[in-house]
């Protein structure tokens, strides 16, 4: 999905350590952005190398950017067992237009 936003929020770098599949640890980075679309208001995350590439971006908040990336859905179980869902939006690319 591509969308032609203004950003409102951005939260800062992180890198949190976990342990793959495999036993072998890796870093994972994220960086959170909240974006604007006409009426419509909705979070995204860069994540790996593009969150690392952007740890210290500024961005203006006053300028259209288009920013590129994909949904994904999980369901899961809260602490009373019912079923919820969340949709996620991961950032690809960012670019000021």
């Amino acid at each position: 999905m591509e969308k032609t936003i203004f950003i409102q929020e951005v939260g800062a770098y992180s890198e949190r350590q976990y342990q793959r599949q495999d036993g072998t640890m890796e870093y994972f980075k994220s960086r959170g952005v909240t974006m604007k679309h006409g009426g419509d208001i909705f979070y995204g995350e860069m994540t790996g190398e593009l969150a690392s590439k952007n740890r210290d971006t500024q961005y203006d908040p006053n300028k259209l950017y288009v920013v590129k990336g994909f949904w994904k859905h999980r369901t899961w179980q809260d602490k009373n067992g019912e079923e919820r869902h969340e949709n996620m939006y991961y950032i690809t690319d960012i670019q000021a237009l």
